[in-house]
């Protein structure tokens, strides 16, 4: 619903005032912010021309008249006068009252889940005898569940909408009276709690109810079985205000995969991942432009403060065309190893000693021992150094050993440069966290990230529900987009030679600004004349994607843009030394690691279903999609047109032929000179349609690339020409015999 409303917005123009009545739940009305009240008093203390004091004056008088106006009329206070004391009052009764509303529904929906959770551990395993009962209590307790989810989404909802209610009046304020305020109470809004308050403990008690209703089991992790399975992946970009829509529209079907290691009642980790590359950028620009072979390697961990274990990931980019799988490979090392690993000191022989005494197979070793030495040989060799660093908070959902549907929602995004002289001279392999981050080395991204992982042995299967989040309008699909590249662009700005599309989208433009990488969007101008269509928002901000209304959301396929038919992966422990094949992140492929990567629409999020909120209606949305292109399409489009131009030059052949050896008084004249044009038609219609095609190529346009009507129209010309021809000989066979 939110996604529908920014379209009514975009073409309508709708103030803020309005937008507010419009999307109000009629039962909490009187508990919004009182936009029109505050409004109206700033407009008389327009009008009132405040007085407005020197700010240079130190000093002051007892004796000094009051002040005049322009009439040079004293002024005077009105007996309804507003003071700018009443409107700050105001404005701190609006929060208040907010605030103590928010914490009433938090409190009571918190109160609601616990009564679910506690009729959980009644109706357990013991009380299995009784199925009816059973089956009456699971009825409602899923009622009870959804009804506060719905809940909590009016909720935020009701937040978002007071928080720029805030914004806006603050801004007038600033705008229409000579005293600002805006810098103070923004700030003093972001200390309430029902702006800063973290609930999502919440969706971790409703992703365990319903996990619990569904019954959800481990499933047995598969070695030796091998199946066929179409894998693919696609990312999107979330806007702030949907990302708990999106979460409660997949927990509803998915549980939350939590890490052993992740503390408290959260639905998040902390992520960093610290990535390697030289002072020419080599990694980089290898990722970008998508080479045969070209790697990315980083330092991950996971959890806050100092790492103690990390993650050691090469990335290797392979065209799936040539039939190659990109993948990712990893090893386990301990932190104080990060430094000799990096200066080529690292002890392989030690750690494969200590793998050997730990009872690892041979062949887990041998893997160890290779990936290692190529990743020390490739550090060495490429002069390779710590770069960038991302940060993030993970949320992943996911059956535990079940690669079916996959899903990851990263938030609280930002990318850190780390070229330091700490990490330049090898003193420490990433920034000192203790010291603060200059401005232009750090890049906050404004929207969270969702990737959505398949692994279906039939496309066609794709569940229902998956199909219904994808096409929500909740999701904004950017096609191969990567944390590593875009960190690299904003961050490190005077290195790289060429940027990713999607910079210049317009939602960007405020946090590359901050950056001070401003000067990349003055130079990437023009940069997107043919991929202006991949971009998610127009130049103003708005989204792109259109929305139908429609009684009935349509559920199409996921489309497998970038699938494989390969055997079923085996889950391996990430515990273990071994090569943990998974799936490129940037090139489109399905992972299958065991790391943390990894949908009913009721009033879940702003998608309404009629039969749940009368106030509201659920809308059908395509997607920003793009075409898969391999190197053979363009040869494809040569044979193509090559196939074309033979059979004109074929015809015009023989028409020429005619004209020049028959007789002036033959009738195959009128043959050649009804072939000749239709000739000449095939040879431009075949040029026009190779132009026409290898554009469609290069921009990956989404329409369709083949002409149903052109070959039909000239097929149809040539055999009129002929039919006119053969009827010209049957007259003249039909004289003859007379």
């Amino acid at each position: 619903r939110s996604s529908f409303i920014r379209s009514v917005e975009t073409k309508t123009k709708m103030k803020f005032g309005e937008k507010l009545r419009f999307q109000m739940v009629p039962e909490w009305q009187h508990l919004y912010l009182d936009y029109d009240l505050l409004k109206k008093m700033i407009k008389e203390l327009e009008e009132k021309h405040l007085f407005v004091p020197q700010i240079t004056d130190k000093g002051t008088s007892l004796t000094i008249p009051r002040p005049t106006n322009e009439a040079g009329i004293p002024v005077t206070r009105p007996e309804s006068y507003v003071s700018q004391e009443q409107f700050f009052r105001v404005l701190e009764q609006e929060m208040r009252k907010i605030e103590e509303f928010t914490k009433k529904q938090v409190f009571e929906i918190r109160r609601v889940l616990s009564e679910v959770q506690t009729q959980l551990l009644l109706y357990g395993p013991k009380s299995r005898t009784d199925q009816a009962l059973l089956s009456v209590s699971a009825d409602t307790m899923r009622i009870n569940v959804e009804k506060a989810g719905e809940d909590f989404l009016k909720l935020e909802k009701y937040v978002n909408l007071n928080f720029t209610g805030f914004h806006k009046i603050l801004k007038k304020h600033d705008r229409r009276l000579p005293n600002p305020c805006k810098d103070f109470y923004i700030s003093r809004l972001h200390d309430q709690s029902w702006v800063r308050g973290d609930h999502s403990d919440i969706m971790v008690v409703m992703s365990r109810v319903y996990s619990a209703l569904r019954g959800d089991e481990a499933v047995v992790e598969k070695e030796t079985a091998k199946q066929n399975f179409v894998r693919s992946t696609r990312k999107y970009w979330v806007h702030t205000e949907d990302i708990s829509s999106v979460k409660y529209s997949i927990l509803q079907h998915l549980p939350v995969f939590l890490q052993k290691k992740m503390a408290g009642e959260t639905d998040s980790q902390l992520v960093n991942s610290v990535y390697l590359d030289n002072h020419a950028m080599e990694l980089y620009h290898g990722r970008l432009d998508k080479s045969p072979g070209a790697i990315a390697l980083r330092f991950r961990w996971y959890g806050t403060g100092n790492p103690d274990t990390v993650f050691v990931e090469r990335k290797t980019h392979r065209e799936s065309w040539t039939g190659d799988l990109s993948v990712k490979e990893r090893f386990v090392i301990k932190e104080h190893q990060v430094q000799s690993l990096l200066m080529g000191t690292f002890d392989l022989k030690g750690e494969e000693d200590k793998l050997r005494q730990q009872g690892k197979s041979a062949e887990d070793i041998q893997e160890f021992v290779d990936l290692a030495s190529e990743v020390i040989q490739a550090i060495n060799s490429k002069q390779l150094f710590p770069t960038m660093r991302t940060q993030y908070m993970r949320t992943a959902f996911q059956i535990p050993f079940d690669a079916t549907v996959r899903v990851s929602l990263d938030t609280n995004l930002c990318m850190i440069s780390e070229r330091t002289k700490e990490t330049l001279s090898c003193d420490r392999w990433y920034r000192d966290p203790s010291k603060k981050v200059p401005a232009n080395e750090i890049t906050r991204f404004p929207h969270g990230v969702l990737e959505v992982k398949l692994q279906l042995e039939d496309v066609s299967k794709t569940p229902l529900w998956v199909s219904d989040l994808l096409n929500s309008g909740k999701l904004l699909e950017v096609h191969k987009f990567s944390k590593f590249i875009h960190g690299c662009a904003v961050i490190i700005p005077e290195d790289v030679r060429a940027v990713p599309y999607w910079i210049d989208d317009a939602s960007l433009k405020e946090s590359i600004d901050k950056s001070g990488a401003g000067k990349l969007l003055e130079q990437s101008s023009g940069a997107n004349e043919f991929y202006e269509h991949l971009l998610p928002h127009d130049s103003e901000g708005n989204v792109k994607v259109p929305h139908h209304h429609n009684s009935s959301v349509s559920s199409p396929v996921v489309s497998a843009h970038t699938s494989e038919k390969t055997s079923g992966p085996a889950l391996l422990s990430i515990q273990a030394p071994k090569r943990t094949h998974t799936v490129d992140e940037e090139s489109g492929q399905l992972s299958s690691s065991t790391s943390a990567d990894g949908l009913r629409n009721c009033c879940g999020g702003y998608v309404y279903r009629e039969e749940c909120c009368e106030w509201a209606e659920e809308m059908e949305s395509d997607h920003i999609t793009v075409q898969k292109v391999e190197p053979k399409l363009f040869f494809a489009n040569e044979r193509t047109f090559i196939k074309w131009l033979h059979m004109g030059v074929i015809l015009s052949s023989i028409s020429v032929g005619v004209l020049a050896f028959s007789g002036s008084d033959s009738q195959s004249q009128y043959y050649a000179v009804l072939m000749l044009p239709v000739s000449l038609l095939f040879i431009f219609y075949a040029l026009a349609t190779f132009l026409w095609r290898s554009d469609k190529i290069k921009s990956r346009d989404n329409s369709r690339w083949d002409d149903p009507y052109g070959p039909v129209i000239l097929t149809t010309l040539l055999i009129a020409a002929l039919m006119i021809q053969f009827f010209f000989k049957l007259a003249e066979f039909m004289k003859s015999i007379k």
